[in-house]
């Protein structure tokens, strides 16, 4: 480990993700600020004590968890974004993105296969290196990017309001054939008895 790398490290991988998860929320998450606190203190001690590299090192591994936290809140927030656009039941698939229903799906599993895979590889290596789950979790983000640039809002606002609109009208008659029903089925029992 080198200061370079961790240099290197920092500005083209931490930087971006970092930026993009405060975007993405709206705010500096603790944990995050917390990983860069352990990481700030390891790297003045690798600074202050000839250049012990166990302190870069551990403030490498500081940094690749901030990054992977990063992605974590970035993934987590595309998917809330997303959950606008996709019905439980996948029924407006079509209607929501400008893309083929099928392209749509496929991204979808793609997005829940790789997520699965990241947590799984991060499980598997807790305390050790994280790079694997990190690329899984920035091909999920990435697959997340693509789907959200092909969302339509307008489209999708158009079908949620049909929606509600057809579910009231549904409601609605079932709701006026109990009311005369029960109308019908008083006026005849006072008739009778």
């Amino acid at each position: 480990m080198t200061l370079a790398r961790y240099l290197s490290y920092y500005y083209e991988q931490f930087i971006p993700a970092y930026a993009d998860a405060v975007a993405s929320l709206g705010d500096k998450p603790a944990q995050l600020l917390v990983e860069q606190e352990n990481t700030l203190a390891h790297l003045l001690a690798y600074l202050k004590d000839d250049k012990d590299r166990e302190n870069l090192k551990k403030a490498y591994g500081h940094l690749e968890r901030a990054t992977l936290d990063c992605y974590k809140i970035i993934w987590v927030t595309h998917k809330e974004k997303l959950a606008y656009y996709i019905r439980l039941d996948n029924s407006n698939l079509a209607l929501a993105f400008n893309a083929s229903e099928s392209e749509v799906m496929q991204k979808i599993e793609a997005i829940d296969t790789l997520a699965k895979e990241a947590r799984e590889l991060e499980a598997r290596n807790i305390g050790q290196n994280s790079s694997k789950a990190l690329e899984k979790y920035i091909q999920v983000v990435a697959l997340e990017r693509e789907l959200l640039q092909s969302a339509d809002i307008k489209k999708a606002s158009s079908y949620n309001k049909f929606k509600l609109s057809h579910l009231i009208k549904e409601h609605s008659i079932g709701f006026g054939v109990g009311i005369v029903t029960s109308i019908v089925s008083t006026l005849l029992y006072n008739l009778l008895f």
